[in-house]
């Protein structure tokens, strides 16, 4: 929460520090005048001092001496008189003879007063012959020790303290009397006023302090004239200035200048103000028009991407009887180079196609629509997928002025068989979704745009049934973490085969690709993604309508045997085939206790397959171990098993829905 703050004007501010200042140089000088004040008066004090004894002593010499003084009162009377005058005339406070004993005691002579009324006391207190047993002054005891440098000031023969006693602050200054040996006999002190001297002192200080404050004041005014003149009222204005700037942008005016014949700081201001309120219009004009090309770009981006959804959307899933289809697109920008495109040829066979667009943005967006396109309509046309690329790579390289180039790879699942048939033009190779999910073994060919003449094979991939792959861009492997560190394809098969693993045969195309995904942001969460992913999973599924139902009784073998004969004729081969189906399908009725029993029989160029389905036990005669057995234990069990595995190229067996589904697979001419 913010404090309220109190609004000061600078002028304000500059005259309060101005005062504080004056003030502080007063207090400052007056102490320093009244100290160089009060030492010139002690010295001039010390100079009257040393007048008046210097008469006091000549008077005494001239005219009786000191031995007089001390008998004769009337000629103490005259010396009095003597130093009454030279109190009065020289304003001294008191002026006195004195002695001091060997006990420091203060025998007192003469003294004298310049005030009738003091004088009157003092000669009462203090007359001819009168002791003071108070403590000697430390200008005395220094006097009498020799030392005249400790607490004590020394003015030509004399020496002077600072005292304050019953009479007030004074001066007290001390003359030493000395015969023509050098020996002292008596001592001259005068008491020079202090309060004289700080009377004046203050007079002197009230006269210069009020010339003092006058011109000051005058000073003061002309400065606050000058500060409001040329620098408040320029600030103020500059202030207004700035406060309306945004409501007067439109139409900026200059600001009015102060007519001075010289330049300073304020006039610097000003002018850089005006040459920051030309910037700013102008760099507020270029802001809002980027801001509304912006946003005509955003919106024109907008409309690229919800064109591009209707294209290839962000999700989409396709199933039905031999297929199951998901895919998945985000791009890095609002639109972006990744495709893919799934669509049926005819009812039995699907097309799949991946692909990635180099670069990002607009661009990639319209060569990406321009080769998916043009790869759907060859396609769909009936083109085999290796005349197909290399169709559309001549396509592109005479419409490329921009030298981009894609990785494709093109697939075709035929539904009634499995059988999956791809071309790869430089993409990634996919990986092979099965219960040791791994990445196909692909000829890696070419990326198209590059040359005209580009080496495509076209090649087929047998998948059983619940089996798939995974078509994917390299957005999705080279997605870093905040260490730059790549999801990479040991990741990506880990997540899809935990995912079969979890699922297995009933694992949805939807359900892999969700993992992969999850696994890759898992992998790059609080990094930007800077490529586009995509991600396609196609399964297969055998078609429920090519399993025919059969009663789970040895007699009904007779059907499959002749539908084998007639697809194949009567031959050696042949008979293999029907007596290893017929061994299967008595091991299902005599063992199993299946109610339910269904077969299919599908042939490709030089595969032929047979599939059982029962609802029995569970029992897998491809994983079983057969115990090792003599001829004559032959006859026990095991014996169809074994002929089974000897005269197929394949056997598979899968447990799914509570069902055995065991396919056989022979190789035919």
């Amino acid at each position: 929460m913010n404090k309220k703050r109190i609004k000061v004007s600078i002028l304000v501010r500059v005259m309060m520090l101005i005062i504080v200042a004056v003030s502080l140089s007063f207090l400052m000088t007056s102490g320093m005048v009244r100290r160089i004040v009060v030492s010139y008066a002690a010295r001039q004090g010390g100079d009257l001092a040393e007048t008046a004894a210097t008469a006091v002593k000549t008077v005494v010499a001239s005219t009786g001496g000191y031995d007089l003084l001390l008998e004769d009162e009337g000629y103490r009377e005259m010396i009095h008189k003597v130093c009454r005058y030279l109190c009065i005339s020289c304003e001294i406070q008191n002026l006195y003879i004195y002695t001091i004993d060997e006990n420091e005691r203060k025998h007192y002579i003469v003294i004298a007063s310049c005030d009738d009324e003091d004088d009157r006391k003092m000669n009462e207190m203090y007359g001819f012959g009168s002791e003071n047993t108070r403590p000697l002054y430390q200008v005395e005891k220094n006097i009498l020790e020799g030392n005249t440098e400790d607490n004590t000031d020394n003015y030509t023969d004399g020496y002077y303290e600072f005292i304050d006693n019953d009479y007030g602050k004074v001066f007290m200054y001390v003359i030493p009397v000395r015969d023509n040996k050098g020996d002292t006999y008596c001592y001259i002190g005068e008491d020079f006023g202090v309060r004289r001297i700080t009377d004046i002192i203050d007079e002197d200080i009230r006269l210069v302090y009020s010339v003092r404050i006058l011109f000051v004041s005058m000073i003061f005014l002309m400065l606050v004239i000058f500060l409001r003149r040329f620098v408040i009222i320029p600030i103020q204005k500059l202030s207004t200035e700035m406060r309306n700037y945004l409501k007067d942008r439109n139409h900026p005016g200059k600001v009015r200048r102060r007519r001075t014949v010289f330049d300073d700081e304020v006039t610097e201001i000003e002018e850089s103000f005006d040459k920051m309120a030309e910037d700013i219009s102008g760099y507020l004009g270029d802001i809002e028009q980027l801001t509304k090309d912006r946003i005509q770009n955003q919106t024109q981006l907008e409309i690229a991407r919800k064109i591009q959804c209707g294209i290839i959307p962000d999700e989409y899933t396709l199933s039905g009887d031999g297929y199951d289809i998901y895919g998945y697109e985000k791009p890095a920008r609002e639109v972006g180079g990744d495709f893919y495109d799934t669509f049926m040829i005819n009812e039995d066979k699907f097309c799949v196609v991946v692909g990635d667009i180099s670069g990002k943005g607009i661009s990639a967006a319209l060569f990406m629509v321009m080769v998916k396109t043009d790869l759907r309509e060859k396609l769909k046309a009936g083109r085999c997928l290796k005349d197909t690329l290399q169709e559309v790579n001549q396509d592109i390289c005479l419409a490329n002025p921009e030298n981009m180039f894609a990785t494709v790879f093109a697939s075709i699942l035929d539904v009634r068989t499995g059988r999956l048939s791809y071309a790869n033009a430089g993409h990634n190779p996919p990986l092979h979704i099965c219960g040791q999910s791994s990445y196909m073994k692909i000829n890696s060919g070419m990326a198209m745009g590059l040359f005209e003449d580009i080496d495509i094979t076209e090649e087929e991939i047998q998948l059983q049934n619940g089996e798939g792959i995974l078509i994917y861009t390299d957005g999705v492997t080279e997605a870093v973490n905040h260490d730059k560190i790549l999801f990479g394809e040991e990741r990506l098969q880990s997540a899809v085969s935990s995912s079969f693993d979890r699922n297995g045969k009933d694992c949805r195309a939807s359900t892999v690709v969700s993992d992969v995904i999850g696994a890759v942001k898992h992998h790059s969460e609080e990094t930007e993604q800077f490529d586009d992913i995509t991600c396609v999973a196609v399964f297969y599924r055998k078609k429920a309508e090519e399993m025919r139902k059969l009663s789970p009784e040895i007699g009904s073998f007779s059907l499959i045997s002749k539908e084998i004969l007639d697809s194949l004729g009567n031959s050696e081969a042949t008979r293999n085939i029907i007596m290893v189906c017929e061994e299967m399908f008595t091991n299902i009725v005599n063992y199993s206790g299946a109610d339910e029993v269904y077969y299919s029989i599908t042939r490709t160029e030089d595969t032929y397959e047979v599939t059982f389905s029962d609802n029995g036990v569970p029992f897998d005669p491809v994983g079983s171990e057969l115990p090792e057995k003599s001829f004559d234990e032959l006859d026990t069990g095991g014996m169809g098993i074994m002929l089974a595995r000897l005269n197929t190229r394949e056997m598979i067996y899968l447990r799914e829905n509570d069902r055995n589904n065991l396919t056989l697979r022979f190789d035919v001419a």
